[in-house]
Order: C-alpha cells, then structure tokens, then sequence
C-alpha cells in the first residue's frame, strides 16, 4: 500500500515541483494551497504524512496543526522560514513531529519524510516483512491472508480491504465515508450506510469476543478504529 502524503503551501511552484518529486518516489500525492482546503484533505483522506507550511492564508499553519491534533496523530512535518527558530519551536510544542526550513535541498527533504514514515510505521505496528500486526492478529496486505493466533481468517474481499485500511493506522480514527471511498473500487460503490455491516461482520472473525471488541473501536459519532498495538496489549493482560 502506497503511503499518501498531504501537501499544504501556496507557492503553486513548489507545490507542483514537489508534487512530481514525490509522485516520481513512489508516494500518492495530495495538494492544498491554504489552511481551509488543508483541513477538508485531513477529513476526507487516510493520510500518512502531512507537509505544512506555517505562513498559509486563511488559516495558519500553526491553526492547522492544532485542528489536526484535536483528531489525528498523523505525522507532520513543518516547513519554515529561514531562521524563524521561534516557528520551529511553537509547531514542536503543538505537536510537530519534525520541521524543515525553506529553501530546502529536495534530497534533505526526501530523506526526512522516508525517516518519519519509517519511524511512524514501526511505532504503529508495521513489521520490516510489510505485515501489520497487532497482538495476535496478522494482515500480510501482499500475500492477502489475516491470521489470528497463527489461525487463517477468511474475509471477503471487502473486510480486508477494511482491516487494512484500519490496521494501517492504528488509532485513527475513520469516518464511515472515508472507509467506503477507500475500499470502493470502480463500479463498485460501498455506499457509508453499509459500513456497520461489515465491520459487525468482521469483528465476528477477529476479535476472540466480538461483544466486547478491542481491536475493532466505534468512535462516537464518527466511525471505527483500530487499537494501537500498546492498547491493545494492555487489554489482552
């Protein structure tokens, strides 16, 4: 699964060149050009990394950062400017995870963003195979098998699709509209409604008590998570 990275700077130059940059690494790539387009990107996409400039009209980056963080744990990483040490240090106590200044070399910045990923991805339970795992459960997205307790599940084509998406990004938490956009492909439209469906059905095969889930959580008036791998340990003491 390739990561998707959101990019928020309204310099339309930069954010072209690095759009190819980026594309060209193997990344998807999204763009915002102001701190209101940036958020709506936040609430309509899985993100694994956000690229953000502080100085942003509308809404500041610093605003963005903070809105992020009411609701995500996704990665990011600052872009500042020159010499505003003061920038670095208020986005880090907001919840930064790393800053870059402007102008940048595109090799520093591709280097930064392959290390916080890397970081992020083995923090959230993602192994150095490409399985994800958390406590006894297994998804190997190449191999297309879930295992639980060395146990084949068999899922239908659409609660992998689901289990990915979620075990992807542990604690994060998925609207219904963001898991059918994600697990619809071509003609085949899972419409929202039918989301409570699935994940009924599929916490029937993974979790051990699918009256009391612990992998699979409903976030209130907003959809499903899957537990960090800690949580989820915790849980199973």
């Amino acid at each position: 699964m390739e990561e998707t990275i959101l990019l928020v700077d309204d310099d339309a130059a930069l954010l072209e060149v690095m759009s190819i940059v980026l594309s060209s690494e193997g990344y998807r790539v999204i763009t915002a050009a102001d701190g209101s387009e940036a958020l709506r990107e936040v609430e309509r996409e899985a993100l694994d990394l956000v690229i953000l400039d502080v100085m942003l009209p509308r809404v500041s980056g610093f605003e963005v950062l903070k809105k992020i963080r009411e609701k995500s744990d996704v990665p990011v990483v600052m872009l500042t400017a020159k010499g505003q040490s003061v920038d670095k240090v208020v986005g880090l106590e907001l919840g930064a995870d790393d800053y870059i200044t402007k102008p940048f070399d595109t090799k520093e910045l591709l280097a930064r963003i392959r290390a916080i990923l890397r970081r992020f991805g083995r923090q959230e339970g993602r192994s150095l195979d490409g399985a994800l795992r958390i406590g006894s459960l297994e998804l190997d997205p190449d191999g297309y098998t879930v295992t639980r307790d060395g146990e084949p599940l068999e899922l239908t084509p659409t609660e992998f699709k689901i289990l990915a998406l979620l075990m992807k990004r542990p604690g994060r938490a998925f609207s219904r509209t963001q898991i059918s956009e994600a697990v619809s492909t071509g003609s085949h439209y899972l419409a929202s409604r039918y989301i409570d469906v699935h994940i009924s059905r599929l916490r029937g095969k993974v979790e051990h008590d699918p009256r009391e889930p612990r992998l699979i959580q409903t976030v209130p008036s907003i959809g499903y998570r899957v537990a960090r791998p800690s949580a989820t340990a915790t849980r199973s003491a």
